[in-house]
């Protein structure tokens, strides 16, 4: 497919470098170039067929003037019957042939544009429609192993049910409240089994553990002054689920956070030197202070 689409671009490339009037589609086929798209391609080759079609209509009015030119010039020879318009006959001629080279290269360019141009709309018809059915068929199968993943669950809990069903029943009927543990412990692993088979892990964390961010959720910390308790887990209150490669829920602990010592100001020997020299200083500055110690 991508040389199918550089095959084409490389085509477009030599019609705008053959023909200046195809000179403004450099720019848009540079960007084709970065960024190549069968669509953007359809669109561009219909574009260029619109200014070749454009280019034939205008060669063609060129044409029909130089021919009713001629035409003139050819009447106007025979009745006064003079060589005086040769050479302009003969250079008319000339130019009618070229623009009749012209006009047959342009439209034999034209057809070719039109001929890629509509296989190129039935490929991207083709495509499209390959990728709608290719869509169709994805959510379908997807959709299919939904109800298969449900339809196996389902099934698997069922048995589940049962027991639940059974221990209800016996519940009403005994007084034996070990039985009543038991049936519900019998349920509890049931219901594990499958959840297990299903792809679950249940990520348990013990006292002592470390506490890891990626599977644990600290929802109450005591603070310590050993260096050796932080961050180590005191006690979980509910486990982590992981399925495959994606954690569902987070374990909840209480975890040890090492406690920040209290940082109290002593005074230090300058300090105290310090205040007691200001303390001098102002008593020398109050004459009443002092005149009140010795009245003292």
């Amino acid at each position: 497919m991508e040389n199918k689409l550089e095959r084409n671009i490389d085509y477009i490339e030599n019609m705008i470098n053959k023909y200046e009037f195809l000179k403004p589609f450099q720019k848009p086929l540079e960007k084709l170039k970065e960024n190549p798209d069968s669509n953007k391609i359809n669109d561009l080759l219909r574009l260029i067929n619109i200014a070749l079609q454009d280019k034939i209509e205008e060669l063609r009015e060129e044409l029909n003037k130089k021919e009713e030119k001629l035409r003139a010039i050819q009447e106007e020879f025979s009745n006064n019957n003079t060589e005086k318009y040769e050479q302009e006959i003969q250079k008319l001629n000339q130019e009618i042939q070229n623009l009749n080279t012209q006009l047959e290269e342009t439209q034999t360019k034209n057809q070719q544009i039109m001929e890629k141009y509509q296989k190129l709309s039935i490929a991207y018809r083709d495509l499209k429609t390959e990728y709608e059915n290719f869509v169709f068929r994805t959510e379908k199968n997807q959709e299919k192993l939904k109800r298969e993943s449900k339809e196996r669950i389902i099934s698997n809990l069922i048995p589940v049910l049962d027991s639940f069903e059974i221990s209800l029943k016996s519940i009403k009927n005994t007084q034996n409240i070990e039985e009543v543990i038991k049936g519900v412990e019998l349920i509890y692993q049931q219901i594990i089994e499958v959840l297990k088979n299903e792809g679950l892990e249940i990520i348990r964390s013990s006292e002592g553990d470390k506490f890891d961010p990626n599977i644990h959720e600290a929802i109450e910390i005591e603070e310590t002054t050993e260096e050796s308790k932080e961050e180590i887990i005191i006690q979980e209150y509910r486990p982590a689920y992981k399925l495959m490669d994606k954690l569902l829920r987070p374990s909840s602990v209480k975890v040890f956070k090492l406690k920040k010592p209290t940082q109290e100001k002593t005074q230090t020997h300058e300090e105290i030197q310090t205040h007691e020299e200001i303390q001098t200083q102002q008593e020398t500055k109050d004459p009443n202070h002092t005149t009140m110690e010795n009245n003292s």
